[in-house]
């Protein structure tokens, strides 16, 4: 996703680089990485906009252990695949 254009519209680039805009959310497929300790960000809930790692993948649940945060006192949550997606952008963990 590039830009949202309103809470349920946006603008996305494909991967060979081609900009599509005027997507609605229920065209889209969150992407949840296959690495081990990769960035997610949560896009649904009341953590929306943290970024965070996950530590554990449970596919029969439809769900990962994400640790929010890096501080004294991180938060380890049960998230549904639906309310994260792969992260990719720059600076540190919220």
């Amino acid at each position: 996703i590039e830009d949202l254009l309103a809470p349920d519209t946006c603008v996305c680039r494909t991967d060979d680089g081609r900009l599509v805009e005027g997507l609605r959310e229920a065209s889209l497929e969150t992407v949840v990485p296959r690495g081990s300790s990769d960035r997610v960000m949560v896009v649904l809930g009341e953590h929306t906009g943290k970024v965070g790692r996950i530590l554990e993948r449970e596919p029969e649940r439809g769900r990962a252990l994400v640790q929010l945060g890096r501080d004294v006192a991180p938060q380890v949550l049960p998230l549904p695949y639906d309310s994260i997606c792969h992260y990719l952008g720059g600076g540190d963990d919220d």
